[in-house]
């Protein structure tokens, strides 16, 4: 029998569609105040809250000439400046990193936004004077990955960084609602594919790369698993000669390849003739090919289908994936000595 939490998560991450388009809404009614010319900008969030920057920055490689860090520490870097748009972002509004991050913003007179559910983040920015964009309470900061990007990406367009994004969310929305059972049911295949083994996740493109990344944050936190994940064409570099080794991995690693309609055509050479000569060196491989017109789509579907994944092998591995009992202990620790 499947943990209590299984269906709960698995109603989450289905609503993905529902949270795009609320998480659109809401961040259009936000006062931000006016567009400005910024050197850069960046996104502090950590876990579930950073990785709706990560999806703006594979989206903005190709579209904005201002450059955007995600960023996940407490100590800001260098070029953080007074011509630098700060988006703080936590959903609780108490991650400890962002705070600090916030905080060194604030002291080099960063333009700062800040994005969460309420919470000591939520109170600095009504005692600063700093717009803030809420999002609903109530779930796993991992599951609530429609409205903080949306939120993260609609600020972004409306200070002026980007261009609006709101017709690539809606199509997005349409499609994860049109092809529902598609995913739902290649997703059973891929989690009974992935049971028992070491997920390896290969990205072919950088707008994939965060997807790579979500998977492999889905996996640990909501099935329990370890996961590995790479870039092409990079590992052709370094990880290429270590794959099959130790000889153990050779029957425990199931590799997952991310390809999409815009990886460069050398790279799609490089994918196959990484397998080529790589033969052997996994248990299986999965190929996984994007769908919708946007890049935005193509990133929400792959993601949608990693999401349904974890919750079918969760359900597979008989564990809850709400529970995430070794970050609520570290957590405790961390708070009793600052």
């Amino acid at each position: 029998m499947a943990p209590d939490g299984h269906g709960r998560m698995l109603e989450l991450v289905r609503s993905l569609p529902d949270q795009l388009e609320s998480g659109l809404t809401e961040a259009c009614r936000a006062g931000l105040g006016r567009p400005a010319r910024f050197d850069n900008a960046v996104v502090a969030g950590m876990g579930g809250s950073g990785i709706g920057g990560d999806i703006c920055r594979g989206l903005l490689f190709g579209e904005s000439p201002v450059p955007l860090l995600v960023w996940r520490d407490y100590e800001l870097p260098a070029l953080v400046s007074r011509r630098t748009l700060f988006l703080a972002v936590s959903y609780s509004g108490e991650t400890e990193e962002t705070l600090a991050a916030f905080r060194a913003a604030r002291r080099r007179a960063a333009r700062i936004v800040c994005i969460a559910t309420g919470g000591t983040l939520a109170r600095l920015a009504q005692r600063y004077g700093y717009p803030m964009v809420p999002v609903p309470a109530g779930m796993p900061p991992r599951a609530a990955l429609g409205h903080l990007f949306a939120s993260i990406i609609v600020v972004l367009s409306r200070l002026g960084v980007c261009r609006s994004y709101a017709p690539d969310i809606r199509e997005a929305a349409r499609l994860l609602r049109r092809r529902a059972a598609t995913l739902g049911k290649q997703a059973g295949l891929l989690a009974w594919a992935l049971r028992g083994s070491l997920p390896v996740v290969y990205s072919s493109s950088r707008l994939l790369d965060c997807v790579a990344n979500r998977w492999r944050c889905q996996l640990n936190e909501n099935a329990k698993v370890m996961c590995h994940t790479n870039v092409l064409p990079e590992l052709d570099h370094n990880e290429i000669i270590g794959i099959g080794r130790p000889g153990f991995l050779r029957s425990r690693a199931v590799l997952v390849t991310l390809l999409d309609s815009g990886t460069h055509p050398r790279t799609r050479r490089r994918v196959r003739h990484t397998l080529a000569v790589t033969a052997g060196g996994f248990r299986r491989v999965l190929p996984l090919r994007s769908r919708g017109r946007s890049a935005l789509a193509r990133v929400c579907w792959l993601i949608a289908l990693g999401d349904l994944v974890s919750c079918e092998l969760a359900r597979l591995n008989r564990v809850d994936p709400m529970a995430i009992a070794r970050i609520d202990a570290l957590k405790r620790l961390m708070a009793g000595r600052r």
